[in-house]
């Protein structure tokens, strides 16, 4: 909560009062959604068996183009035919998303809808049919959604690189033997970048940003594994379109792109800590557009610690079309004191990611003047830090200190100390 408040306030608040004003917005709402369920926010109590909920996390996001963006999304979940035999879980029932969004930065208003029908006792657990027109971040390889309370997971507060789209795709969701989940997903995509090789374009503002929608379509299958492992296919279908966008058929060509994912934290007994770990792998066709290319840069420069990413590269650093990166993180269970004031748990964690171009040049490509690298040479990242040294009320604070490693006859190894050091700010906020 707090930390969330002092994050946003650090990034791009040029003046006090606008500082106080945001500031007394945010305390003033979650002090009243204290005892919320989840992300979101119940708005019925006794509307039979319906269910309406604010989404929490359309209240707010931040990121380097929209800068602050705020929004609303509500959310309802409307039961088929009540079975008494069954649980509320357990229900079928037909379920409504819908959102609106408004960045300071972009001028730009952004929506969203899905509708669809849930049947948790059936094979076909799942059918809906969506509709967005909002902005996908360029080489995004991260599968879980944005959390509002949960910042320390959030770095793509740090991203730059975005397409406006339109989008619309119908998906089923089909259980399999065991903890297993089949995604099958059908898309109408047109989207135009929002950068181009020497600055950021902003079409609602400045006309002559406009750029011509590039329209394609795709099919996309992912097989989920209990909680832990997510193995993702998706390629465009149809026949190419042959239009020229910003003379490189950025959009126009055809691809396929695999992606897999391992998340999972073991908590040890006795007090003997945790063991967080996490691993990616991904290829692209080698003439895959721009956009469905990995990015790999990190939240180099900035003053906060987040997981699952590379605290000294800096954003738009590196991109690939293969890449492989993992993360090991131990934090100790028992803290080196306990007081209602703090609780300090040291961690170790070690980074490390490699990615290439396929072709004959496997360091660098051009992307619609758009020089592009990849670390073909690899980069390793140990960290170590100390969790909790104070609580303030819901706020965790902490520190962590980072080193980057990387072979000296790197063409993208970097010799002062002081530029591959990093020192960061750890807050999480912890709800008992």
């Amino acid at each position: 909560m707090l930390f969330f408040t002092i994050f946003v306030l650090s990034i791009d608040c040029p003046h006090n009062m606008h500082k106080r004003l945001l500031q007394f917005i945010l305390l003033v709402f979650f002090t009243l959604i204290g005892h919320t369920h989840a992300q979101n926010v119940s708005l019925s109590h006794t509307l039979g068996r319906t269910r309406v909920s604010f989404d929490l996390d359309r209240l707010y996001n931040y990121n380097n183009y929209e800068r602050h963006r705020w929004g609303a999304g509500v959310d309802w979940i409307i039961p088929l035919k009540y079975d008494e035999r069954y649980g509320t879980l357990f229900q079928n029932y037909f379920v409504t998303n819908s959102y609106i969004g408004y960045g300071t930065g972009d001028h730009g208003w952004k929506y969203g809808i899905t509708a669809g029908f849930v049947f948790p006792r059936a094979t076909v657990s799942s059918v809906s049919l969506s509709y967005f027109h909002d902005l996908l971040r360029v080489g995004d390889h991260s599968l879980d959604g944005y959390n509002l309370l949960n910042t320390v997971n959030n770095s793509s507060y740090f991203s730059s690189r975005y397409s406006e789209a339109d989008k619309i795709t119908a998906m089923a969701q089909i259980e399999l033997p065991g903890p297993a989940k089949l995604r099958l997903g059908y898309s109408y995509l047109r989207e135009r970048l929002l950068f181009n090789a020497s600055n950021l374009l902003f079409p609602h503002i400045y006309d002559d940003d406009v750029l011509p929608y590039q329209p394609y379509n795709t099919i996309g299958i992912d097989l989920l594994w209990g909680d832990h492992i997510r193995l993702g296919f998706l390629t465009n279908v149809g026949k190419p379109d042959e239009g020229d966008i910003l003379n490189n058929n950025i959009f126009s060509l055809t691809f396929i792109r695999l992606l897999a994912q391992y998340n999972n934290k073991i908590t040890f007994k006795n007090n003997r800590g945790q063991l967080a770990m996490f691993a990616q792998g991904g290829y692209v066709t080698k003439r895959a557009p721009i956009t469905q290319l990995f990015d790999l840069g990190g939240t180099g420069g900035g003053k906060y610690y987040f997981y699952n990413t590379f605290l000294t590269v800096r954003p738009n650093t590196f991109m690939s079309n293969t890449f492989a990166m993992a993360s090991i993180r131990y934090t100790m269970g028992r803290g080196l004191w306990k007081t209602t004031l703090s609780e300090p748990r040291p961690f170790a964690q070690i980074n490390a990611m490699w990615g290439m171009f396929a072709g004959n040049d496997k360091t660098t490509q051009t992307y619609a003047g758009l020089l592009l690298h990849a670390p073909v040479d690899g980069l390793i990242e140990p960290c170590l830090g100390i969790d909790g040294i104070v609580r303030w009320g819901l706020l965790d604070l902490g520190v962590a200190a980072a080193y980057q490693m990387t072979f000296k006859n790197s063409y993208y190894h970097i010799d002062n100390f002081y530029d591959k050091f990093a020192v960061m700010v750890i807050a999480k906020l912890v709800i008992d």
